[in-house]
């Protein structure tokens, strides 16, 4: 790649970086934009798979647009176009679509057909093409596929559950154990970790346990654990997850695990929650126009020795917006059931037009126990808990643009010698709020020159001087 094309594709990255920053903003769709239906109408049984298509779109560099109605209701459609049927080109009358559909523009069109064909040999899922231009307002452009560690807490096999449910797989493609591991640990599964492994070797450091790479930058976009016993709690693993959370990633709790984490960690609130399962059976859904509360249809808490959460006494959230499910007969944070807020409120969840200038990660709480994976959602109301889990996948910063590194590229040097000697400086700053993992730099070496010598490692290959910086946070 030339000097010039390299400085052309850093400008594109730039831009888009400042489309995102107004995710509140309206975007256009033209004519042939490809939508993924995320409501019962249009995809009743594809509910679950439909987010395993958005990690393959994702894996091989498909940008999706996640549009999601600002200040809607949860019942409202977040737009309304006609489309015909990607797989059987049948036509689709205008239909308001719901729950948070997935759109992608028309320039990636023609390489995610190919993706989402080869998906749907295998799995059910309805995909739309518009058949005419619309305007939506892009919730988060989701533009990487999240890696995602668990917790070996002896529940572990629920969110293996959900995932393959999915389609979902480890980081090398894998799908996760079909069966509970009475021991709980779960050898032989690289994102599989145990108490002690996230603890690591030391207390001294919190970043050398499983969730870090020896940079001290996160090995995984994503953290969570299904059931950790409050009374097996361990004070260095709760620091190692802080640590974590300094970063753009996110950390998903569910039941058990929630009190286990929250009350020691205080990540969303200031001084912990009580359990409180008296719960009516009719719940209150707010900021339905968060990415994290996009659902259709009913709801229910299944199961578990925790349903719900209320405040302790003098305690508060960090971010009062932060909740999106609780008990309809109760006061606010009273019996809060689905919760999702940054570390500590550093920044507000109802972000509005601005991006989060502090790169943290976010936490999100989920009462209830190993929900149900039966589709249609429309007669499972059960397994809408695991929806709400499969958004929390992919709402994460590291997800999305926002958490990206982004690198810019400068060459400081002479124009010219009358020595037939000269030395160029390359400097690489990572300017975005994610690291860059493995990162290699390359420059050309210009016609006519002889390479010499390169500081930090350079070395030249095929014409370029090549450098291998590792990790650059």
């Amino acid at each position: 790649m030339s000097s010039r094309s390299f400085v052309a594709s850093l400008a594109l990255v730039l831009a888009a970086t400042l489309v995102w920053a107004a995710p509140a903003a309206a975007t256009s769709f033209a004519k042939g934009a490809i939508i993924i239906p995320m409501d019962n109408t249009y995809q009743g049984k594809g509910i679950l798979k439909a987010y395993g298509l958005l990690y393959q779109l994702l894996l091989k560099d498909v940008p999706v647009h996640w549009v999601i109605k600002v200040k809607k209701k949860v019942t409202d459609a977040d737009f309304k176009v006609a489309a015909t049927d990607l797989n059987t080109s049948a036509a689709i009358p205008p239909h308001g679509y719901r729950g948070g559909p997935f759109v992608i523009q028309v320039a990636h069109a023609a390489k995610a057909k190919t993706i989402i064909k080869a998906w749907q040999v295998k799995n059910k899922v309805t995909v739309h093409l518009a058949a005419a231009g619309f305007i939506g307002r892009t919730g988060r452009l989701l533009t990487a596929a999240p890696s995602i560690a668990v917790i070996a807490d002896k529940n572990g096999h629920v969110a293996f559950k959900y995932r393959n449910a999915a389609g979902i797989p480890d980081r090398v493609g894998s799908a996760w154990p079909a069966k509970k591991d009475k021991t709980g640990k779960y050898t032989g599964y690289a994102d599989v970790h145990g108490i002690s492994a996230i603890a690591g070797p030391t207390t001294t450091s919190h970043k050398d346990g499983a969730l870090f790479r020896p940079s001290g930058s996160p090995a995984y976009c994503q953290v969570m654990t299904m059931h950790w016993g409050v009374k097996e709690v361990v004070k260095e693993v709760i620091e190692e997850y802080r640590a974590f959370l300094q970063f753009p990633t996110h950390m998903f709790a569910e039941c058990q695990a929630v009190n286990a984490v929250e009350n020691m960690g205080l990540f969303l609130t200031t001084k912990g929650f009580d359990i409180d399962n008296k719960l009516s059976g009719k719940y209150a859904f707010l900021n339905s126009d968060t990415p994290f509360a996009q659902m259709d249809g009913g709801f229910k808490v299944l199961n578990g020795s925790e349903k719900a959460y209320t405040l302790k006494a003098g305690s508060k959230f960090w971010d009062a917006d932060i909740v999106m499910i609780k008990d309809a007969t109760t006061a606010a944070a009273v019996r809060t059931v689905w919760m999702t807020g940054y570390y500590q409120g550093k920044c507000k969840i109802r972000e509005g037009a601005s991006v989060c200038a502090n790169p943290v990660g976010k936490i999100s709480y989920l009462g209830g126990h190993e929900y149900k994976t039966a589709v249609p959602i429309s007669k499972e109301v059960g397994t809408q808990g695991t929806r709400l889990f499969l958004n929390s996948l992919f709402e994460a910063s590291c997800a999305s643009e926002e958490g990206q590194p982004h690198l810019i590229v400068s060459l400081t040097g002479p124009a010219w010698t009358t020595t037939g000697l000269a030395t160029y400086t390359v400097q690489v700053i990572n300017a975005g709020h994610g690291p860059a993992l493995d990162a290699q730099f390359s420059y050309p070496l210009p016609t006519g020159a002889k390479f010499v010598s390169a500081s930090t490692g350079g070395k030249l290959a095929g014409g370029k001087v090549i450098w291998k910086a590792k990790d650059l946070n």
